[in-house]
């Protein structure tokens, strides 16, 4: 028989957090999905969804599949299954391990491995959730065909915590977007003043209110810069449920000083880089980590926590700093303000940096990883 008229492989991909704004997650689906049906004519790929409504472009190999909106762990418990059964499919994709309840399937699955927080920072999540994670979770990703993970670290960490062999993991790397459309330092103020009343030069830094987050280490930071440099330069924090830093700035006498801005809608996401004079990264821990690549595709320079991740995924494109010391934070933040030729020849570094990330080449290597399991 012609290799033309075997059956196309099938594969099933969660498609769930796509319309979570604002998640890397999300991003991270929907950029694996967009250049998978760019690139690859060969696999029919059927997105399922839990009633979510998506708008992923018309292709003849692609058919998205929205279940009736199910709660809890029926959706994976009998809609996928359904699924999976109905239409003879040959693999699931689960993008999103972190948001699911780790049932078991008796169908071929992958999974993909943002990263453990759950389980290292147990106390920032609900009870049940940290039970899921201890308790279901490693059998979930012992019985999956094969896992990817997005960093180093994050292998490391799953095989030290699973004690499953490294050789079942793929490491691959996400992409940058490049569907920003650049716009000048003077259309990027208009737009901050206009949709934010924000009018002073700033440094920017993106991460919504959870511990390992570690934005109270860069408010603390921040407090300690001298006064003129203050007035000079805002502190603007940007993500879902800024609005509880309220405290701390009050604390601080920062008020005046210091905006936490919210969600950012997606179309002001281009001002709210490009007005920056500076971004600052002060997280404890990340998978990966979108924000610091993200404003390195804008030309903002970098500070960074010094944890692995970021050495990993950052390279010299950063300068780095301890995140459990505000004062070597503030340091490093005065130093950047205070040079700029520092700032000019790191804004340089992160243009060429962020050319090593590419969506395409995440959906090449994953499709890498379908293909190997398909042809088994």
């Amino acid at each position: 028989m012609d290799t033309n008229d075997q059956p196309k492989h099938k594969i099933a991909i969660d498609g769930r957090e796509i319309t979570n704004k604002g998640t890397g997650i999300g991003r991270y689906t929907k950029n694996l999905i967009s250049n998978l049906l760019q690139i690859d004519k060969s696999i029919d790929y059927y997105v399922l969804t839990n009633g979510e409504n998506l708008q992923l472009g018309e292709y003849t190999n692609l058919k998205i599949l929205p279940s009736e909106k199910i709660r809890n762990s029926d959706w994976e418990t009998k809609f996928v299954p359904e699924v999976m059964e109905k239409y003879k499919l040959d693999l699931f994709h689960n993008t999103r391990s972190g948001n699911t309840y780790f049932q078991p399937m008796d169908f071929p699955y992958i999974t993909t491995v943002h990263d453990i927080i759950p389980w290292k920072f147990q106390k920032e999540f609900p009870q049940t959730v940290v039970n899921r994670w201890n308790q279901l979770f490693p059998q979930y990703i012992e019985n999956a065909k094969h896992v990817i993970t997005i960093s180093n670290k994050t292998t490391e960490d799953l095989v030290a915590w699973t004690g499953i062999n490294k050789e079942r993991f793929s490491i691959i790397y996400q992409g940058i977007d490049r569907k920003f459309d650049k716009i000048s330092k003077q259309k990027a103020k208009e737009l901050m003043k206009t949709h934010f009343d924000l009018e002073h030069p700033y440094i920017l830094t993106i991460g919504r209110n959870q511990t390992y987050k570690n934005v109270h280490s860069l408010i603390k930071a921040y407090s300690l810069l001298p006064k003129k440099l203050k007035k000079n330069f805002r502190l603007v924090i940007g993500g879902n449920r800024v609005e509880e830093y309220q405290s701390i700035i009050n604390d601080l006498s920062l008020k005046e000083y210091v905006k936490p801005l919210g969600y950012i809608p997606e179309e002001l996401l281009a001002a709210l880089y490009s007005g920056s004079e500076l971004y600052v990264f002060p997280s404890l821990y990340e998978g990966f980590g979108f924000p610091p690549l993200e404003a390195m595709s804008f030309g903002i320079p970098v500070l960074s926590s010094n944890m692995d991740t970021m050495h990993e995924v950052l390279e010299d494109a950063a300068i780095y700093f301890n995140p459990m010391d505000p004062a070597d934070m503030a340091d490093k933040i005065k130093l950047m303000l205070k040079k700029s030729s520092l700032c000019n020849e790191m804004s340089k570094k992160g243009l060429n940096h962020i050319k090593k990330y590419s969506w395409e080449k995440t959906a090449r290597q994953t499709l890498q990883v379908y293909q190997s399991i398909l042809n088994k």
